[in-house]
């Protein structure tokens, strides 16, 4: 077993060690604060504090993880072995820098507790981020960093086993909106319609008259199509309902509509299905349990996954009333506005609590790219689009981590605006293929 010795054991250091050690290495551990201990064992050890001992394998450690109260850090970062890391360190440290520190801060979005100015809606912006501003947020940094530290542990510890990982694709679905023309009340038709004649669009009236009278499938209506995707590539996929009730920002079919219970029916047969809380929830939170309770009904079954609208969340506030709803899996981890590693990392981790120092059992599942953020920064180039995806999906299969992509219902439809994306989105599916098979 190997032993970690440190002068403080902290909430901090008791969960980067069981991130580290137990989920992804897969290695048995114990810590001690005794140095008399630790200096005689004489199996595998590891020295984390501030001084080298002459045997052990030496971490020097930083102050964060024996802090409880959070602060303005100023973050050095260095690069090592081609990859930029945090809270670097003299070469008496084997490592060259303090990992668990670095793991900490990019894991509990410690920069995210701090003060921001936020977008128009709220969020954190991705401009403001450590990862943006020095140029790694396209890179699982905290992936490579353990990557490293198995090398190295395998060298000098030859007896430890560790855990090797497989490289993973979960394919995202948000229904925002399930529909386009389908199960929308004569009101709100008429008044589509009266917009589309404002600005003349013809061809948008006509297509709605032929989906009211079911002469022609609805535009958005994609889910056949998604059925045999999925089936045909045995993808492993999550469709996110929203319903909530209808505001600005919430513009689904009412909850109660049949032809949203039809769809949930539908889709629940080939793929595993979650709640998408509505915009508001992460302010008004006592909503998700609402929302949650409304999909189980339609459902007929426990919703234990979500992912918040807009990628709309508050820091713990949101992820505590998710997890006090009985929601154990969160996919709401990426920047809207931009691809990339929010965390650091393409793999799952348990959410840490950082205002109350602790540990929970919401596991966060990092989302590497949605859609919609090369449609609204306006690099919609196919060409550019793809390559940019395919990096994103080659460095998750270097760590053997898990690419997670976010998908609109609309998007993939054959609608003029969207054609290029449902290309896009095949493309995207056969290289997570053909990776997967590498």
């Amino acid at each position: 077993m190997l032993l970690i010795y440190l002068p403080v054991v902290s909430p901090r250091s008791e969960y980067i060690f069981e991130v580290i050690f137990n989920h992804e290495l897969g290695i048995k551990y114990s810590t001690t604060t005794n140095f008399t201990i630790f200096e005689n064992y004489r199996e595998e050890k590891i020295n984390y504090s501030g001084h080298r001992c002459q045997d052990g394998f030496f971490i020097k450690a930083s102050s964060l993880l024996s802090e409880n109260f959070i602060k303005k850090i100023d973050i050095v970062i260095e690069e090592k072995d081609e990859t930029k890391v945090l809270f670097p360190n003299d070469k008496s440290c084997d490592l060259g820098f303090d990992i668990f520190s670095a793991a900490f801060y990019m894991l509990s979005r410690y920069e995210e507790y701090l003060s921001f100015t936020p977008d128009e809606h709220g969020r954190y912006k991705a401009t403001d981020s450590l990862a943006y501003k020095n140029d790694f947020l396209h890179i699982p940094v905290v992936d490579k960093w353990l990557k490293r530290f198995k090398n190295i542990l395998e060298k000098k510890f030859p007896s430890l086993k560790m855990r090797t990982s497989n490289f993973k694709a979960i394919i995202t679905y948000d229904i925002d909106v399930a529909y386009k023309f389908k199960g929308r009340s004569f009101k709100r038709n008429l008044g589509t319609t009266i917009n589309d004649l404002l600005h003349l669009d013809f061809k948008n009236i006509q297509s709605r008259i032929k989906t009211i009278r079911k002469k022609s499938k609805d535009p958005w209506d994609v889910y056949e199509y998604l059925q045999e995707t999925i089936l045909q590539n045995n993808l492993q996929s999550i469709f996110f309902f929203l319903v909530g009730d209808n505001s600005t920002h919430d513009r689904n079919l009412d909850y109660k509509n049949p032809a949203i219970k039809k769809l949930v029916d539908k889709i629940k047969m080939f793929s595993e299905i979650g709640i998408h809380p509505s915009f508001t929830t992460s302010v008004f939170t006592q909503k998700i349990i609402t929302e949650k309770e409304r999909l189980e009904n339609i459902a007929n079954k426990k919703i234990t996954k979500s992912r918040q609208h807009y990628l709309k969340f508050i820091l713990p506030e949101t992820y505590n009333a998710l997890a006090e709803a009985g929601i154990s899996e969160d996919y709401s981890m990426a920047f809207p506005e931009m691809a990339g590693f929010r965390a650091g990392t393409s793999k799952p981790f348990y959410f840490y609590n950082l205002k109350n120092e602790k540990s929970t059992s919401l596991k966060i599942f990092p989302v590497t790219l949605m859609e919609g953020s090369f449609m609204n920064t306006g690099n919609s180039e196919p060409a550019k689009v793809l390559q940019h995806i395919f990096n994103l999906i080659d460095e998750v299969k270097k760590v053997n981590g898990t690419f997670i992509s976010i998908w609109h219902n609309h998007t993939i439809s054959e609608t003029n605006e969207y054609k290029i994306w449902r290309n896009v989105h095949e493309q995207m599916i056969q290289r997570i293929l053909i990776i997967s098979g590498d």
